[in-house]
């Protein structure tokens, strides 16, 4: 189907999959103990609504996270909505990607990819350097749950790199100070983990090296197609490649220290080869096109799903994270 009835077909099911989870009947079939606050939940937060490319044109991409709702009548109810233009996928269970056993060490410069985080959490991934729209600072960009411990930091915090699982230590390591962020809710919809800190007085960067992907070329579009070739430098994995699967992802439901969080217009993809495209310690990592142009902020994987079944990584679209901080992106 054409891209824009793709879009109206996605909105339509995912209202009724909203709707069927949330009665009576489908929280007994499948057998989860209702909330009076909050009855089906479980379910709903188990499948996420977006869309892929299919041949030439689109279709419903639906992810599942518990295997069990694999054949269950909400998602037959989809198939018949759909006509059979539907892809469903068992994807297991996603988690925010940041305490990984591989290290990474001190880099000076501070440089895209390397092992960061507040001082309080293990590490992360320095993801690159923005401006502000504002004051012109140059700061660097990452996840909330890497800069800003899930809503618990405080501006002025310290950031350390390495990141602590990886050695640093406060104050020796201290890097940069917590500037914005924004807050992760609990109840309702986000579109971004992102969070943006300011380098130590003296603290030099290299703010477009792309380890040996060349440079950084800039903003890249808005639109991300299923089937594009990205890339990434992270802090765990290294350099990877890998494509794009789904894009407008709905309520794709991310497991957190502080609880399960719903996000909406994420961007899917899979690793090539039989590597995975992320693992964890990734997050905030970077995520650019094959004319280095940047498109993405990774945030959040699970290692099952892709066609190698090495897992499927999650990702905020880059310019709603740089419009949410209100900064620009330094190339």
């Amino acid at each position: 189907m054409l891209l824009d009835d793709a879009r109206v077909l996605k909105q339509a099911l995912l209202n009724d999959l909203l709707t069927a989870v949330t009665t009576e009947s489908v929280v007994r079939t499948l057998g989860i103990a209702a909330h009076a606050s909050a009855p089906g939940q479980d379910a709903l937060r188990s499948m996420a609504v977006g869309i892929a490319r299919h041949e030439k044109q689109h279709r419903v991409a639906v992810r599942v996270q518990r295997r069990a709702l694999l054949d269950h009548p909400v998602l037959e109810h989809l198939r018949k909505q759909a006509k059979g233009e539907v892809d469903i996928r068992f994807v297991g269970k996603i988690t925010r990607q940041e305490s990984p056993a591989t290290l990474q060490k001190r880099r000076r410069p501070l440089v895209i990819g390397c092992s960061i985080g507040h001082f309080k959490i293990t590490a992360g991934t320095l993801g690159c350097f923005v401006k502000s729209r504002t004051k012109g600072e140059t700061l660097i960009l990452s996840n909330n749950h890497v800069l800003a411990n899930e809503n618990h930091a405080r501006a002025g915090d310290a950031i350390l790199q390495q990141g602590r699982l990886d050695g640093g230590k406060n104050p020796a390591n201290l890097a940069a100070t917590l500037g914005k962020f924004i807050k992760l809710k609990l109840t309702g919809v986000n579109f971004v983990d992102c969070a943006a800190a300011l380098p130590s007085p003296g603290i030099k960067i290299r703010k477009n090296k792309l380890g040996s992907f060349g440079t950084l070329k800039g903003l890249g579009p808005d639109f991300l197609d299923e089937g594009t070739v990205v890339r990434k430098v992270g802090r765990t994995t290294g350099e990877t490649t890998g494509r794009v699967t789904a894009f407008e992802l709905d309520n794709v439901v991310v497991q957190y220290d502080i609880g399960n969080i719903r996000f909406d217009n994420q961007v899917e993809i899979e690793g090539s080869g039989t590597k995975p495209f992320s693992d964890g310690g990734d997050s905030g990592s970077l995520i650019f096109n094959e004319e280095n142009l940047g498109v993405a902020l990774l945030f959040a994987g699970g290692d099952t799903g892709g066609a190698n079944n090495m897992g499927l990584t999650y990702a905020n679209p880059l310019k709603a994270v740089l419009d949410a901080l209100k900064v620009d992106l330094l190339f």
